[in-house]
């Protein structure tokens, strides 16, 4: 598919390793908050956006107790500032990194430009970007249209296909014929 955003930003290869402050005003690489596993990162229009809270709210109520013990991790970015994001995250009960691009650098440098609201300026296009371990992009979702947005099963399958390539996928003392011959 062709989607508006930096033409790099295509199935199979790495997201880059931006960094920019969270909610709490602390500096953030995308490296560390994945921390080794697969993760979610969403990139939302703002505050403001009823489908970005209703996306959000399902994530919240379906996902986060989840991504307390699954491993995996989930990122949201918006044009926000911090007080927004934090009122946002903060009505949503949501305990995942929210990122602040207040200034729109990477809003630009993404190139994911949404310029349809002349209310509320430049902000990102709302794409989910579902992420390897690496940061190499899984699957990409539009969320222009709400039903473009993924939903919390679709998210568990594309990461129960990415933790599954994991050489500790299966438990080691399965009782299979090979393990019971070491």
């Amino acid at each position: 598919m062709d989607y508006p955003m930096r033409s790099d930003l295509r199935t199979g290869s790495k997201f880059p390793d931006f960094e920019l402050p969270d909610h709490a005003g602390e500096s953030r690489k995308l490296s560390e908050l994945l921390s080794g596993f697969p993760g979610v990162l969403i990139f939302s229009r703002g505050y403001f956006c009823p489908k970005d809270r209703r996306q959000l709210t399902n994530y919240v109520i379906h996902l986060q107790p989840e991504f307390r013990v699954n491993y995996c991790k989930m990122v949201t970015v918006s044009v926000d500032d911090k007080m927004n994001t934090n009122e946002v995250r903060d009505a949503l009960g949501a305990d995942w990194p929210f990122l602040m691009d207040p200034d729109r650098k990477l809003l630009h440098e993404l190139e994911m430009v949404d310029t349809t609201d002349p209310a509320h300026g430049e902000i990102y296009i709302p794409y989910t970007f579902i992420l390897d371990r690496d940061r190499t992009i899984y699957k990409i979702y539009n969320g222009w249209w709400f039903v473009g947005r993924p939903t919390a099963e679709e998210i568990r399958m594309d990461l129960r296909a990415l933790m599954s390539k994991r050489a500790d996928w299966a438990y080691p003392g399965s009782g299979r014929a090979e393990e019971r011959k070491s």
